[in-house]
């Protein structure tokens, strides 16, 4: 039984990215242009009150981007999953998670194709710059191609900014200064963005020390000068609690908020320690084990433990969704912990893949690797398809499963996915590559050719991995036909 390929799954994804970014979704379309989707600007978010431009940010339709984004990321499809993890911020942008793994993924690609010298066409024909989200992403997209450029990295801290998202420019902010500080031709107007930005967000710390260093690269700007001075008082006061100091209890309740304080930094702290992600995974778990049917503390620790990411950590977070799933019939917790257990089953089958890659000739291990293929297929099978029970709306989820059903040649069943699917926004064409698949698997010659040419009609680019995927299959369908009845115009 032939388990599709990972390159097969991989053309399909690549060819995917560029259609999404022309997703045609109302709140979407408002995202891009940085204008209403129905929401009002300031929502709260992860970024403290963000104003993300006039609409409301929407985590679950964010929340479908990065998970893709994770699951082509693990398939090695780095620059797609760059794509989506910026398709899911534009949703988004408060979601701090989302932005740090982005710039992972931007690294990996890096590191993948040492030659790369920033965006491709097709990404940037995903942006149209204009809006405050739209610039953001733009921003993010060109930092995060060309990462020593760090000048890049201060036009997304000022677009990050223009949103009040506090917590992207105070991230972005921390690694731009410390490359900046080390370039000998940083100049005084790329500091005082960066202050502008920090001063903006109340990250009044970092504000100093860039507006120092912009006053340090010209002395005679007097106005500057006392600018860093009051900034420096307002720092201190904000850093020292000094405003609650000279009331009743003021300074003693300093020192007692400190242990409070530091616990939330360190929770807060986008990059943790061995050590303090041990003491933060063990606050959350008492939080959790004093209320293990509260949504938000099953969340984080779930969370949490796969942040900290051990092998145990991995096989505790599954247990503990499956259990809040269970007590909270929340479904978001089935579907993560499923999401768990096909990443560790997907880790397995990667380690005997390389190990046959070393001992080709072994039969026992080759037999091994196939059975573990199809059992992993399967296992993802059945995953899809308690979601397409539980999501009957979400035609990706459909197309999804019927992906898994041809891999294992149900052929029947995944026409049935595929032709339900093929509404589905922005992956016409693969749903109609997919279908177009069975139908000449199954000999039905006439169906697959007309649903290959259906296919290229929908796909814009006939040269690129699925555009030859699609015409591959169309010739195949029409030699195939040749033969059969002896059709000379097929031939």
């Amino acid at each position: 039984m032939r388990i599709g390929s990972r390159k097969d799954t991989r053309a399909n994804e690549e060819a995917l990215a560029f259609n999404l970014f022309k997703k045609k979704d109302s709140a979407g379309d408002g995202a891009a242009n940085g204008s209403g989707g129905g929401g009002d600007a300031g929502t709260p978010g992860s970024g403290g009150g963000a104003d993300t431009g006039g609409f409301q940010p929407q985590p679950e339709k964010a929340r479908r981007f990065f998970e893709h984004a994770r699951t082509v990321f693990e398939a090695s499809n780095y620059e797609y999953s760059m794509t989506l993890w910026l398709q899911g911020l534009r949703m988004d942008p408060t979601d701090m998670q989302a932005l740090e793994n982005f710039f992972k993924t931007c690294a990996v690609f890096l590191d993948a194709n040492p030659k790369a010298k920033g965006p491709t066409k097709d990404q940037l024909k995903g942006f149209s710059g204009k809006g405050p989200i739209e610039k953001f992403l733009l921003a993010l997209l060109n930092w995060g191609t060309r990462p020593t450029e760090w000048q890049l990295g201060v036009r997304a801290m000022e677009a990050a900014s223009e949103m009040d998202l506090a917590e992207a420019v105070y991230w972005i902010g921390e690694r731009v200064l410390r490359r900046a500080t080390a370039d000998p031709k940083a100049k005084k107007a790329d500091y005082v963005a960066m202050k502008d930005a920090f001063s903006k967000v109340g990250a009044f710390d970092k504000a100093v020390t860039a507006g120092d260093l912009a006053a340090k690269l010209d002395p005679t700007d007097q106005k500057l000068a006392a600018e860093m001075r009051n900034m420096s008082a307002q720092a201190t006061i904000a850093r020292g609690g000094y405003e609650t100091s000279g009331q009743a209890g003021g300074f003693r309740k300093n020192i007692k908020d400190l242990a409070g304080q530091t616990a939330k930094e360190e929770d807060e702290r986008l990059t943790k320690s061995e050590e303090t992600l041990d003491r933060v995974v063990e606050r959350a778990r008492a939080d959790y084990e004093s209320r293990p049917q509260d949504s938000n503390a099953i969340q984080k620790y779930a969370k949490l433990l796969m942040e900290r990411g051990r092998v145990e950590d991995e096989r505790l977070a599954y247990r503990v969704l499956m259990k809040g799933f269970e007590e909270v019939r929340a479904y978001k917790f089935r579907e993560a912990a499923g999401d768990i257990r096909m990443r560790i089953e997907r880790r397995t089958l990667r380690e005997r893949e390389e190990a046959l890659k070393k001992a080709p000739e072994d039969q026992t291990l080759k037999s091994e690797v196939e059975a573990l293929r199809k059992a992993f297929v399967e296992l993802e099978a059945r995953e899809y398809a308690d979601r397409v029970a539980n999501y009957p709306t979400n035609l990706d989820v459909k197309y999804e499963y019927g992906r898994r059903l041809l891999e294992l040649w149900k052929f029947d069943e995944a026409i049935e996915q595929f032709q339900q699917a093929q509404g589905a926004p922005g992956i016409a064409s693969q749903v109609n590559n997919a279908l177009a698949t069975c139908f000449l698997r199954m000999g039905w010659l006439d169906e697959a050719e007309a649903t290959y040419r259906r296919g290229l009609e929908t796909h814009v680019n006939h040269n690129d991995a699925l555009g030859l995927e699609l015409r591959y299959g169309l010739m195949d369908a029409l030699d195939r036909k040749a033969r059969d009845t002896r059709d000379v115009g097929a031939a």
